[in-house]
């Protein structure tokens, strides 16, 4: 009898062992690309979370975007960084087609899930790329898991936001987008475009991740308390800059032009936004820069001339150019590119 229970206790053993193994496996079969520029899924972290895998061979770069945005927002820009680079575009947890999971955006939350895709798509190690808040990630993900990173690159985002919703709300015109243009994702998506002064698919394709149709137009598909989640947590965490390793860039917008203005703004408001984010947004950047520059061992800052916050639409083929040039450097910290004109 006690043989007999031996027996099937190995068995079990042996079952739940494969059982286990299935579940791995279904798991990493989960994560697999669906193929270049397609929307793309994988379960890491706790969370379903979206990529889009936009091909190329080399080493692996690894596109993080900013606050309220997608992994489509790089639509224009990731395949003129795939040549020489394996790329990938990540949406933050709470955003388009990832998972919304109330009361969990810490910024080790998410550093977590950037390491828990890595870990399913088989990356050892990457150079990463974030805009905007994303910046929080990456100062993270170098000073404490600097074995996973290889290069980084800041696009407007090497910033302690700490007063940014205080500079924000003190700006003196109205920013957001009028009735007409939320009457559907076409209006919105010719609107959002104008305030940004682009003509994109990108924008496009992000604003059809970002807004969901309803009864009475369109609406987000994220709260807004996710969004001060987020922030929140990135406040928390503070640049760590003297504690990474890893070459760095930070590409910085002028912060001293119209930007995201409503394409009906008056010349009166147009002039009254340069003028607040010239006395006030640009000291910010510069004070930004500057404690980049201290902290980081090895690191260069740049600012684009004439630029706005998504300087990589302003001038995609700029960016993916000066962005290959760092990441290809033999020299990253001293790296130096010619500006665009």
């Amino acid at each position: 009898m006690r043989r007999g229970f031996r027996f099937f206790a190995i068995v079990g053993a042996f079952f739940a062992l494969c059982m286990a193994a299935a579940a791995a496996n279904a798991a990493a079969a989960s994560c697999v690309s669906s193929g270049v520029g397609n929307d793309s899924f994988c379960t890491a972290n706790g969370a379903r979370l979206h990529f889009v895998d936009w091909g190329g061979t080399g080493p692996v770069v690894i596109l993080l975007a900013g606050l309220g945005n997608t992994a489509r927002i790089y639509d224009d820009l990731a395949p003129r960084l795939a040549e020489g680079f394996h790329v990938l575009a990540f949406t933050r947890r709470g955003y388009g087609l990832s998972q919304q999971t109330p009361g969990n955006y810490s910024n080790a939350t998410l550093v977590g899930d950037v390491l828990g895709l890595m870990d399913a798509l088989a990356i050892k190690k990457a150079s990463i790329v974030g805009h905007s808040i994303a910046g929080g990630e990456l100062s993270t993900l170098g000073a404490d898991h600097a074995a996973r990173v290889d290069r980084l690159v800041y696009l407007d985002s090497a910033y302690d936001r700490t007063d940014a919703m205080k500079l924000t709300s003190a700006v003196p015109i109205k920013l957001g987008p009028p009735p007409d243009a939320l009457a559907s994702l076409d209006a919105f998506s010719q609107w959002r475009q104008a305030a940004l002064g682009v003509k994109s698919q990108a924008v496009d394709r992000d604003v059809r991740a970002i807004m969901r149709g309803t009864a009475n137009g369109i609406a987000p598909v994220t709260p807004d308390s996710v969004g001060l989640e987020v922030l929140q947590g990135d406040i928390a965490a503070k640049p760590r800059y003297a504690q990474i390793p890893a070459p760095a860039l930070a590409i910085y917008g002028s912060k001293n032009v119209p930007e995201q203005i409503p394409p009906g703004a008056s010349q009166q408001d147009r002039a009254a936004f340069v003028d607040y984010a010239t006395r006030h947004i640009r000291p910010w950047m510069l004070r930004a820069q500057a404690d980049f520059i201290e902290g980081i061992a090895c690191g260069v800052a740049i600012e684009v001339p004439d630029s706005t916050h998504y300087l990589f639409l302003d001038h995609p083929q700029w960016m993916a150019a000066a962005i290959r040039s760092f990441l290809r450097a033999e020299d990253p910290c001293h790296w130096r590119t010619a500006l665009p004109h």
